[in-house]
């Protein structure tokens, strides 16, 4: 029963006694993921595209300006030219008239834009908070491995006492008290690694949020029990709608915008413009209009349609490359998902129950002097791996449950 109680502290990992200095409240991973996501330059960065991408579109949506000019001619010459007596002065305005649905077309490509990097900073989001959460369960871990290293120092000081008393009377050889001393260290050194380990993967998780140390001593949850996942093919058919996917469609809706512009431009636009003409050699004055058609807007325009059509058809190639590679990728994260799992639930069923009752079994005939310490030693060491082996299986399937969730794009829970 005892050992039963220790499994679940070492699994927790959150259960041990707060000493001075810790924080009043565990780190909760909703509160991690807010840091992150608030903090994130990355973030920043991805929202300022977003602010030119709707400047650059408000600026396509405008209408084709009117142009003012002038023009003053017949001045300063030579003869009947010369002064300004035969001047000729000219105001114009003009404007060009867009045909062919020039300004929808550049409309629908601004729309398409904003859309795709909208998604291009959604998709930052998603995966800031998904480090964020494998940072998290990795503390989560380390502090449960920390606990459990604790625990086989305090069992091993405790051997090594027994021992020493078992010595002192002459039961037992003194090599005996060598080896368990040799046990003490060993645990002791598993222990300053696991704090080293746990420093480690808390900083980690620090420096999602742009901290250089972190103000927190511990994180929130607990490791177990592990939650549920969906069937294989449930998950597939939402592979349609992963954030790679979206962005294909983003990016094809974008070039057929392009495409669309560049028909367009296959009819020509108008250069109109209307002014009135001074002619200071006659007193007079008079109305000037002019009107202008650019050549050649077919061909090229027939160029732009080209490059969007085959840009359309390596986008549609790589988006069904991508769909392969997805679905391979997680096919093979599902099944390393389900071994962890299958891992888990036989170390916590049949492997850590045996090893219990060995260890209870090797203790007792230990006291009675059937059995040497190398046996009570041997005993220890494989119920503290097991329940390493645990903790590892359970984080490791917290973080593959992550990759898959964002392979489907299942929205996850909000704590592990």
């Amino acid at each position: 029963m005892k050992s039963r109680c220790l499994l679940a502290l070492a699994l927790a990992g959150a259960c041990g006694i707060a000493q001075p200095g810790q924080a009043a409240e565990p780190l909760r991973l909703e509160d991690a993921i807010a840091r992150a996501v608030a903090a994130n330059p990355a973030l920043a960065a991805e929202s300022a595209q977003l602010d030119a991408a709707r400047a650059r579109a408000q600026h396509d949506a405008l209408p084709t300006p009117y142009i003012v000019g002038g023009d003053l001619e017949n001045v300063a010459g030579s003869g009947a030219l010369s002064g300004v007596r035969s001047a000729e002065t000219t105001l114009r305005v003009g404007r060009t008239i867009e045909l062919g649905g020039k300004r929808s077309a550049r409309i629908s490509l601004g729309d398409a834009e904003i859309a795709r990097q909208q998604h291009t900073a959604n998709t930052a989001r998603l995966e800031i908070e998904s480090r964020t959460r494998t940072r998290y369960i990795e503390v989560q871990a380390d502090q449960a491995r920390l606990q459990a290293a604790r625990e086989q120092v305090a069992l091993a000081e405790r051997t090594r006492r027994e021992v020493a008393g078992w010595v002192a009377a002459a039961r037992n050889p003194e090599s005996d008290l060598r080896a368990a001393e040799i046990a003490v260290a060993e645990a002791e050194l598993a222990r300053e690694h696991a704090e080293h380990e746990l420093a480690s993967a808390r900083l980690t998780l620090a420096a999602s949020w742009g901290a250089f140390s972190p103000d927190f001593d511990q994180v929130d949850g607990d490791l177990t029990p592990l939650p549920p996942v969906e069937p294989f093919e449930a998950l597939a058919g939402r592979l349609p709608e992963s954030p790679a996917q979206r962005a294909a469609r983003l990016d094809a809706d974008r070039i057929a915008a392009r495409r669309r512009l560049a028909e367009a431009s296959a009819k020509p636009d108008l250069q109109v413009s209307l002014g009135v003409r001074r002619l200071e050699a006659l007193d007079d004055q008079g109305l000037v209009m002019s009107v202008s058609v650019p050549l050649g807007t077919r061909q090229r325009a027939a160029f732009s349609v080209a490059e969007a059509d085959a840009e359309l058809a390596a986008l549609d190639a790589r988006r069904e490359a991508d769909r392969i590679e997805r679905y391979q990728a997680l096919f093979e994260t599902y099944q390393e998902l389900l071994h962890a799992r299958t891992e888990y639930e036989s170390l916590r069923t049949k492997m850590l129950p045996k090893a219990e009752q060995a260890l209870a079994f090797t203790r007792r005939g230990f006291e009675a002097g059937r059995f040497s310490f190398v046996s009570v030693a041997q005993a220890q060491k494989t119920l503290f791996d097991l329940r390493k082996r645990s903790v590892d299986a359970a984080a490791r399937y917290h973080t593959l449950l992550i990759e898959v969730q964002r392979l489907a794009a299942v929205a996850p829970e909000t704590a592990p």
